[in-house]
């Protein structure tokens, strides 16, 4: 049964657009969400600073200045300023292992050392900063 039997003309028209409308909204709404999906799912695979539409507009890509292992706060220094973000179990951890011409791998935090390039996407809605991931360049 259609939603528009029993309607005649012009009504049974504006009630097939209405559901057609209806269904085009919900077909949208989940190539977002599939699309949003995707990207977090390849994240860790992406180099620093290539992640299209998110490096450097929805994350900090700066050099790590300090690391408070037991208050699980790290300091990024980039052209913007510093940001002080707060690591929790939640943060994903990935090392960037582009330069050496392999496949990004799971990190943790002892490898968030100073000195190192990273990138930290910061949760939205959250009422300080704190880390969804972050991305560290590995050592030579």
């Amino acid at each position: 049964m259609s939603p528009c039997d029993g309607l005649l003309g012009v009504e049974r028209d504006q009630a097939m657009l209405n559901h057609y409308l209806r269904l085009a909204i919900v077909i949208v709404a989940m190539g977002v969400a599939f699309e949003a999906s995707g990207q977090q799912a390849t994240e860790m695979f992406i180099p620093i600073g290539q992640s299209p539409g998110l490096s450097g507009k929805d994350s900090v890509i700066g050099t790590l200045e300090s690391l408070d292992p037991e208050k699980r706060l790290v300091t990024v220094s980039s052209s913007s300023g510093s940001q002080t973000v707060e690591i929790t179990d939640r943060t994903k951890i990935w090392l960037d292992l582009s330069q050496q011409k392999q496949p990004n791998r799971n990190g943790a935090i002892n490898d968030l050392q100073q000195g190192r390039k990273v990138e930290v996407r910061v949760r939205k809605g959250e009422s300080k900063a704190v880390a969804e991931w972050v991305k560290v360049q590995a050592g030579p």
